[in-house]
């Protein structure tokens, strides 16, 4: 189970950076990097805009509850119970 939260938070982790980095902020962005006019097209105000910002909290929500659950389950991993004894 650890392992499974580990590869999960490593992806969420690149894709949270890369929604990041896609959004237009006041310098343009590296959403710009794709050209002038396809850039405008797909990341629009209206649309392309809140779309990563949607994204960008989801990732961001994902991410916090990863990195408290690896958090639980490695300071549990040290503890041993009294029936195991």
């Amino acid at each position: 189970m650890y392992t499974l939260i580990f590869i999960l938070h490593i992806i969420v982790s690149v894709l949270l950076v890369l929604t990041i980095l896609l959004q237009l902020g006041q310098m343009g962005g590296f959403g710009g990097i794709f050209g002038a006019g396809a850039a405008d097209q797909i990341f629009s105000s209206s649309s392309g805009s809140m779309f990563l910002k949607k994204v960008t909290i989801v990732m961001a929500i994902i991410f916090v509850i990863t990195t408290l659950s690896l958090t639980v389950f490695s300071s549990r991993a040290g503890i041993e119970s009294i029936m195991m004894k």
